[in-house]
């Protein structure tokens, strides 16, 4: 027979198993080590680029199609409140209600949306036209909003204001006004602010803070009385609170076009004083005269009961003297909005009997004549109506 092959040649018997590659030699595991790498490296890049979800990035912006108003409630710290709050919106004739709400989405299209601000104090409403003859790029809106402000809270006010946002333009200002229909602190109060110079359009951003005051805690101070003889101390509680703000008064324009600054006046409860002044100095044609430009500065009854028992106040039952009072609110050359007057420069508001009263608009509030602003922008056919805290006098009055 043939020699076979020595024992242990392999012929017969399998081949020994290479050494195996490593996984990290290998082509194939490297490739998709690789792509994962960079698919992780891609969204930290994302994520660092874009803030990470946070920052000025999350801020909310209306739609091109849509327009946005947010609402911030807050206390006078900035600490934020939950609150309810009321929004309506009214758009421009013949499509007046032909809109729809994105935020909050529940919301029936064409009527008023409320929503609650929660614990971060901040709620959003966003609407869109949405009716045939509702054309995103001229469709402006009229809004307004309700808040109830407890009891023993002061409301913000006169005067909001907000932020307005629009892509690729600089922020802006606008006013929001403020109007307190139940002016009694004891009670809660309805609160309802309007935008007397401004329609919202598509594309705006509107961001308001609306800071209320808490009530006053009544703090207790404590004196001591030490009796020489005995050397014993007497303690003596004493209650002490703030004197109560004033009253925002409620001004009612009458709902026809044709209304005037009188018609405002005698539709107003609470400036029935100025009312009885202006009939007394004999003024109504004044302020009723429909070709008129009027901007007045209508005193509250508050102000004028004040002023009428003052040390040296002038006679209010001599029609003269009330007259020159009177003329010294009033500019007839123009109507001017919070926003224009505290504007003008220099900062001088113009009176028909001699003046002019300084404006100073760094305040905090704002003053014109060293008196405050309660009640701003009662638009009327023939001018504008701003009440105000005191009742300003001229450098002369007739004997």
């Amino acid at each position: 027979m043939p020699p076979g092959p020595p024992p242990g040649t392999g012929f017969d018997e399998p081949a020994a198993e290479k050494p195996s590659t490593p996984w990290y030699k290998k082509p194939g595991p490297l490739f998709a080590l690789l792509v994962v790498l960079l698919a992780i490296g891609g969204a930290v890049a994302w994520l660092f680029l874009s803030g990470g979800g946070g920052g000025d990035d999350d801020e909310p912006v209306a739609s091109p199609e849509s327009s946005l108003l947010v609402i911030e409630v807050t206390d006078e710290t900035g600490a934020p409140l939950d609150t309810g709050v009321i929004v309506g919106v009214n758009g421009p004739a013949g499509s007046e209600f032909d809109y729809a709400w994105l935020q909050p989405a529940s919301t029936v299209p064409g009527e008023a949306a409320g929503a609650s601000t929660g614990s971060g104090g901040r709620v959003e409403f966003e609407w869109q036209p949405a009716g045939a003859n509702s054309d995103p790029t001229t469709w402006a809106a009229t809004v307004s909003a309700v808040q109830v402000v407890p009891a023993g809270w002061t409301p913000p006010g006169p005067i909001v204001d907000c932020v307005l946002s629009r892509a690729d333009t600089q922020d802006s200002v606008v006013s929001m006004a403020v109007e307190v229909d139940v002016p009694d602190p004891a009670v809660d109060q309805i609160v309802n602010y309007t935008f007397p110079n401004y329609q919202f359009l598509a594309g705006d951003t509107v961001t308001c803070r609306l800071s209320s005051i808490r009530p006053v805690e009544p703090s207790t101070t404590t004196a001591s009385t030490i009796d020489a003889a005995t050397t014993t101390t007497t303690v003596a509680d004493t209650t002490t609170t703030e004197a109560p703000a004033t009253t925002v008064p409620v001004v009612t324009v009458p709902p026809q076009p044709e209304a005037t600054l009188w018609d405002v006046i005698d539709n107003s409860p609470d400036l029935s004083e100025l009312k009885a002044l202006i009939q007394l100095a004999g003024l109504q044609d004044v302020l009723s005269d429909p070709n008129a430009t009027l901007t007045l500065l209508a005193p509250s009854n508050q102000a004028i009961t004040t002023a009428a028992g003052g040390v040296g106040a002038p006679d209010f039952g001599n029609p003269a003297i009330v007259e020159s009072v009177l003329r010294t609110h009033v500019d007839t050359t123009r109507s001017l909005f919070i926003t224009q007057l505290l504007a003008l420069a220099p900062p001088e508001f113009v009176v028909a009997n001699p003046g002019p009263h300084a404006i100073d608009a760094a305040a905090n509030p704002p003053t014109i004549g060293g008196a405050q602003v309660l009640v701003a922008d009662r638009e009327a056919s023939n001018g504008v109506l701003h009440v105000i805290d005191r009742v300003l006098l001229p450098l002369d009055l007739p004997e």
